[in-house]
């Protein structure tokens, strides 16, 4: 009895570490997993995405957060630092009419672009949409808001897509190469990714040393890269 009692133990404790080794598995960040995508679509539905936000651009919260609004470029927002090239992604998807009284029609074409008009630079000391309390206001409460992870993560992948496209018909499938493509996009722009790939030979870490030079914020972008989505 005492030998069948010991073995039924040692099973249970095989099938507890299987268990076990199942979950731990089951709850690996994407990353670990060595993830690759054939398209957009299937990146958009997978959790790498969120983590390129958060683990890269924010730092988890170092460098970014989902709550900031601040007078840069007259008017920054959010998670991904939507400013004048991207705040016309977030009007598109928020319910502008709430937040600023607004259609998003009228915002599009008169509160994205045109916050930093000329050839203002920095700080908006009263040039720009940040130094209107009405937008200032109405920022400030949709950041704040329930619905703004999700549209901000959702405004971010939009904005995100052309470079998304061009990295998967170059070969660039998984998770680390497409942390590297929309890290760089997100910092010099669609273009800017495309003619820094052109110059490397569209091979991914050469691409992310082109792009990192002796900046020194560069630099934290690729250790981020490094520690969410390491080779």
């Amino acid at each position: 009895m005492r030998y069948r009692y010991g073995r039924l133990y040692a099973i249970s404790r095989r099938i507890g570490l299987v268990t076990t080794v199942l979950a731990a598995q089951a709850w690996l960040p994407a990353e670990a997993a060595k993830l690759t995508f054939g398209n957009y679509e299937d990146f958009a539905k997978s959790s790498v995405p969120q983590e390129i936000l958060w683990k890269v651009l924010a730092r988890n919260g170092k460098s970014k957060t989902y709550t900031q609004v601040f007078a840069l470029d007259g008017g920054t927002v959010g998670i991904a630092n939507f400013a004048r090239g991207g705040l016309a992604a977030l009007y598109r998807l928020m319910d502008t009419k709430k937040y600023f009284g607004r259609s998003k029609e009228d915002m599009v074409a008169s509160y994205s672009s045109k916050c930093r008009p000329g050839k203002h630079r920095g700080n908006d000391t009263g040039w720009g949409c940040y130094s209107q309390r009405w937008w200032r206001e109405g920022m400030v409460q949709f950041v704040n808001s329930p619905a703004s992870h999700s549209i901000q993560n959702q405004a971010w992948l939009d904005l995100m897509k052309p470079t998304i496209d061009l990295a998967l018909e170059h070969g660039w499938t998984d998770s680390r190469s497409l942390a590297i493509a929309t890290g760089v996009a997100n910092s010099v722009g669609s273009n800017g990714f495309k003619q820094l790939a052109t110059r490397y030979g569209w091979r991914p870490e050469q691409v992310l040393s082109g792009y990192i030079g002796n900046d020194a914020h560069r630099k934290r972008r690729r250790d981020a890269i490094d520690v969410a989505f390491p080779q």
